[in-house]
Formats: structure tokens, sequence, C-alpha cells
């Protein structure tokens, strides 16, 4: 039976993958180099060493990949310090609210940091529906490896069996899956692999379409 619920952050509950893509970009030129929609896509849902290692191979060698991402990560800090808007994936909020009325125990299991993940829950309205956040900050090895939930059940109390995951990426996914965790799928950038294909508990449009299947869900 399902006593706990844990999401991904970016691109699951918040729509932020769109305001990275436009940091990077803004990074990139500076550099005089154009961060294609092709190569963000490809940097999704992976660690950034291995995102490293793509952009590297798309710029070359000598491309210092370090000074995008703090250049990037600077845009982002800009862009929530003026106020810039971090809108809600369709059905995220809501489905938050209806696991905690249901008396599910909430967590969060992103790749993102904790400084940044709190900012998101708090700005959100929600942070006070979650019992634990774990982040990049508290592990050490980075999605498709479950670590992050693994270190989420130990927090929540709760054994692998009794957890449901929402994620949207592939590495997250896996991540989920290999914890062997009850995992959905909800895709926004990059289709399931084979691999979450065949392992997902669900795969879904939208966290707007999971009612129908609560029973099952939860069961």
């Amino acid at each position: 039976m399902i006593t706990s619920v844990i999401f991904d952050m970016d691109g699951l509950l918040f729509n932020t993958e769109v305001i990275y893509f436009e940091c990077y970009k803004k990074a990139a030129k500076e550099k005089g180099a154009e961060f294609s929609e092709e190569l963000f896509e490809s940097c999704v849902g992976i660690s950034q060493t291995d995102a490293a290692r793509l952009i590297r191979h798309h710029f070359g060698p000598q491309f210092d990949v370090s000074n995008l991402h703090a250049r990037t990560y600077a845009h982002f800090e800009t862009y929530l310090s003026e106020g810039g808007k971090i809108e809600f994936r369709p059905g995220a909020k809501e489905a938050v609210e209806f696991f905690h009325r249901r008396g599910l125990k909430i967590a969060l299991a992103s790749s993102n940091i904790t400084r940044w993940a709190e900012h998101f829950l708090t700005v959100g309205g929600i942070k006070k529906y979650f019992s634990a956040i774990t982040t990049s900050n508290d592990v050490s090895n980075p999605k498709p490896d479950p670590e992050v939930y693994l270190v989420s059940a130990q927090k929540l109390g709760a054994e692998v069996s009794q957890c449901l995951v929402f994620e949207d990426s592939v590495a997250g996914a896996t991540a989920g899956i290999s914890a062997g965790m009850r995992t959905c799928v909800v895709p926004q950038i990059k289709q399931p692999d084979s691999f979450v294909r065949n392992h997902a508990f669900k795969i879904y449009k939208s966290l707007q379409d999971i009612y129908p299947d609560m029973d099952e869900l939860l069961a």
C-alpha cells in the first residue's frame, strides 16, 4: 500500500525548463556561441557531468563549460531577483494538495540545489505540504542513480514499496524505477526510452490525468 508520494521538481511540478533554456542561450551568446534547443534537450534530465561532456563535444574541447554554467546560474538568479515568475505545470499544485488531503506523506526528489528548490516551493505556496526535500546537495550520485529516491524514502521513514514517484525525465524515471518504487512518468521534453516504457507503472500526458487511476496508483 502506498503511504508516500515523491515528486520531481523541474519539468514536473514547475515549468522551469523554458527559463533555463533562455539563460543558457544568454550565457552562450556572451561567449559568441549559440546554445540550440536540440543541445538543451539533450542535456535535460542528466547529470551536470554528462551535460558538460555533451556541451564540450558540441562546442569543442576548449570550450569553458564551467564558465557557461556559472553564467547560466547568474542569469537565472537575476531572473528570480527581478521577480520572474515560476509557473506550475498543469495539474501539479492540485496533485500535491490532493495527496496531502488523502493523508499521504509528500517529498521532493530534485536534481536541483536546495536553495532553489525551497524557493520554488515557497513561492508556489506548497512547501508546507512537504515532509522531506532531497536535492543534489544531499546525494553523491545524480539521477539516473536511485540515491536521491532512496534518501527521500529514508527521510520519510517509508519502504520503497510504499512510495509512488512522479517524474518527467528519462533519467529521473530510471532513478525511481531503479529504487524499486512505483514510478509514473509525465514527459515534457523527452519521451520515455524503452527501459522506462517497459518498467514505468503509468505514463501520463499531464498530472491532470491521474485521478481515474487513483485506486490503482495507491493500492
